[in-house]
């Protein structure tokens, strides 16, 4: 069943303005099923009968479909109409309620309910112990939200971004941490919308001024040093090779990197600074290691594609790069890296 419930008992209730009309109707409709309502749907209807205070019918509704193969008795809903509506049962009735929720083993369900202690001796520790795992499951299920949420950031896939955002504020109404990471996400794409509408991001080019020798000259010697230091300290020799290249120095980056042993996710870097340095054979050559490396790893295609189409522009087979770039796209419509490289290479 695909119902809505909740759409359903809004339009009902517009229509009849009546909760035990409403209520008639809902029942008729469970009744009428061919399969198990979705446990969302079939507590929604419990939900509504109790917070409308039709305890009986919600009562006489549990006790109607007991016997039915697909019913699951929902003990909390239960035992607090119980409570509300019929608050003076005789005992041998209590004890054949403690009985049922004995044998289908609701009692943690039903120490949810007000009242629930008449039933459950223990209602309080049960419901204690449960407030502690929905506590801890939702602390686990904030925790990997939140890190799927960085790698949507990290492969700028803004749209899946944007909508798990949404169901971490659905979820975690309040949380300065989300609130936060909303926050942030919304200043970016502020900025990113300020930058694609900006005159300056439209084909305004600043040039540096030239450099004096004095300047020169201190740079040349920032390299030597840089070059002398990798080679001291082999161990630092990858923080050279990044700082270089910050610098606006990819030729020294990939001389120390040349010349140091790099981890596999290292070489990854080493690609992006021969790219950087024009080596466009070099780069498909390593981007077909890496891949073998990284076969396991379902993003290693998308991440080798994408630089694999700037090295085949760089040998001047624009045709291609393009093609890969759209094969990118077709698959993760909402990498935005290489839709904008897409963009700016069909302008040239």
């Amino acid at each position: 069943m695909t119902l809505n419930l909740e759409l359903e008992i809004k339009s009902l209730l517009e229509q009849h303005r009546n909760p035990e009309v409403v209520a008639e109707k809902l029942i008729s409709l469970y009744a009428e099923q061919t399969e198990k309502w979705p446990e969302e749907s079939f507590f929604e209807l419990c939900r509504f009968l109790l917070n409308c205070g039709l305890y009986k019918t919600l009562i006489q509704f549990c006790l109607e479909n007991l016997q039915q193969e697909y019913f699951t008795m929902p003990w909390a809903f239960f035992v607090q109409a119980l409570t509300m509506g019929l608050p003076d049962l005789e005992e041998d009735v209590v004890q054949f309620i403690i009985q049922g929720i004995q044998e289908q083993n609701g009692a943690e369900d039903a120490s949810l309910a007000r009242g629930a202690a008449k039933y459950i001796t223990n209602s309080s520790e049960l419901k204690t112990e449960r407030r502690r795992r929905r506590q801890k499951y939702a602390k686990e299920l904030k925790s990997e939200w939140l890190q799927q949420l960085i790698t949507f950031r990290t492969q700028q896939l803004f749209e899946q971004e944007k909508s798990l955002l949404g169901k971490l504020q659905r979820m975690f109404p309040g949380d300065t941490d989300i609130m936060d990471e909303f926050r942030e996400h919304k200043e970016r794409n502020a900025l990113d919308v300020l930058a694609r509408r900006s005159p300056i991001s439209r084909g305004t080019t600043f040039r540096d001024p030239a450099p004096s020798v004095e300047t020169q000259s201190q740079i040349a010697d920032l390299k030597e040093s840089m070059l002398a230091g990798a080679k001291t300290y082999p161990d630092l020799a990858f923080d050279f090779a990044i700082a270089a290249y910050m610098l606006e120095a990819p030729e020294l980056s990939l001389t120390i990197l040349e010349n140091s042993v790099l981890t596999l996710a290292q070489r990854w870097f080493l690609v992006e600074v021969k790219l950087r340095c024009r080596r466009f054979l070099d780069v498909l050559s390593d981007l077909n290691q890496l891949e073998l490396a990284f076969a396991n790893d379902g993003d290693t295609f998308f991440s080798t594609a994408y630089l694999r189409a700037q090295a085949y522009w760089g040998l001047n087979q624009k045709h291609l790069a393009i093609e890969i770039l759209e094969t990118i796209l077709a698959s993760r419509p909402h990498f935005r890296s290489a839709a904008a490289l897409l963009d700016a290479w069909r302008t040239q």
